[in-house]
């Protein structure tokens, strides 16, 4: 299932819980400094994907402000957001797009078609006018001129390809397929080549980079059946040493996870099948639980750590958000819109 402020609110952190801020729908938002882009995925082919904001200056949150700035809905799957350069990159999936808006006032400043049927999943970037997304479909990782707002350049990878992270010269792509898989492919960035597919548990799906510049796979593990339920293999996560490439670790999670996020000192918060899971990227070994329940999606502000979880409630209504401190004491929840997925921190530019 990809992408992950600089002025610490200080009411949040010194005074614990705040109220409940109240959602208005559909509306501009008011602009800020700080704040929080939640990216709802919608149901596969209604295309009802939105964008909700939450204001960190104003505790308010604001729901499909896309569709506000822009007089359109965003699409069909919104599957990953992410903010470079005073921009917020969205992949819609099923809508074979990135929607690229500015974060001053959410107006969009361009559209990236990737081509029919390419499934763009999620999106690293290689510098301020490059970027690389994984095509799901077309087994392949597509360059994208972000001066132009052209796809260009095809690479192709193994099956199915989910997460990408660039590091050390190279991107490093999670081959999911589709629960099958077991390989993450290496491409080397100067070249445009895949130079090798490296070993790692099943089902490869989110890739980030550690603080301290190791590459870390979410792996799932596989769902086992009724008649074989020794085919359910618990989600583990994969480090890699990008020196040279080789697997330094694989980390029991248990259950099954598809993402994670990382706080600066470099501890990971997982969601899994019945909770939500931190480890220790450095050390290289689960430290505990953070949370009970079931939660979708999962964000760390960096600055203040507080760490926000998405719940897809039943996916026939709005999801919540919930915002906790590192250390779990609970601040605030609100609801967004349906099936919140992955989060993007606005910060001063």
């Amino acid at each position: 299932m990809n992408n992950v402020v600089a002025i610490i609110v200080t009411s949040m952190v010194l005074g614990g819980c705040v109220s409940d801020p109240t959602t208005v729908q559909p509306v501009v938002p008011v602009p800020s400094a700080t704040g929080v882009y939640i990216l709802n995925e919608g149901l596969w082919e209604q295309g009802n994907a939105s964008l909700s904001y939450y204001n960190l200056e104003s505790f308010q949150v604001y729901n499909d402000v896309f569709n506000a700035a822009n007089g359109r809905p965003l699409g069909d799957v919104g599957n990953q957001i992410t903010i470079r350069g005073g921009r917020a990159y969205i992949v819609v999936n099923n809508s074979d797009r990135i929607e690229i808006i500015d974060v001053s006032d959410n107006r969009s400043v361009g559209t990236i078609n990737v081509g029919a049927g390419k499934s763009p999943r999620q999106l690293a970037f290689v510098n301020d006018s490059l970027a690389l997304v994984t095509s799901l479909y077309d087994n392949s990782v597509l360059a994208l001129n972000l001066k132009s707002m052209q796809a260009g350049q095809r690479i192709p990878v193994g099956t199915n390809p989910e997460g990408i992270a660039v590091t050390h010269g190279k991107a490093y792509v999670a081959n999911s397929g589709f629960g099958a898989g077991t390989t993450v492919s290496v491409i080397d960035l100067a070249s445009w080549q895949s130079i090798r597919e490296i070993t790692v548990p099943e089902n490869p799906a989110a890739v980030l980079v550690s603080p301290d510049g190791f590459v870390c796979v979410v792996c799932a593990g596989s769902y086992g059946d009724f008649q074989n339920p020794d085919d359910d293999t618990p989600a583990r996560l994969a480090v890699i040493d990008p020196t040279d490439d080789h697997l330094a670790a694989s980390v029991l999670i248990g259950g099954h996870a598809f993402t994670m996020a990382l706080d600066a000192d470099g501890i990971g918060f997982v969601p899994t099948t019945d909770s939500v899971v931190t480890v220790d990227t450095r050390s290289r070994h689960v430290i505990g639980t953070f949370r009970k329940g079931s939660y979708y999606g999962v964000g760390v502000e960096r600055v203040s750590g507080d760490v926000y979880l998405t719940d897809v409630k039943n996916y026939a209504q709005p999801g919540t958000v919930e915002v906790y401190s590192s250390t779990g004491l609970f601040r605030t929840s609100f609801t967004v819109g349906l099936v919140p997925g992955t989060l993007a921190f606005k910060r001063p530019s």
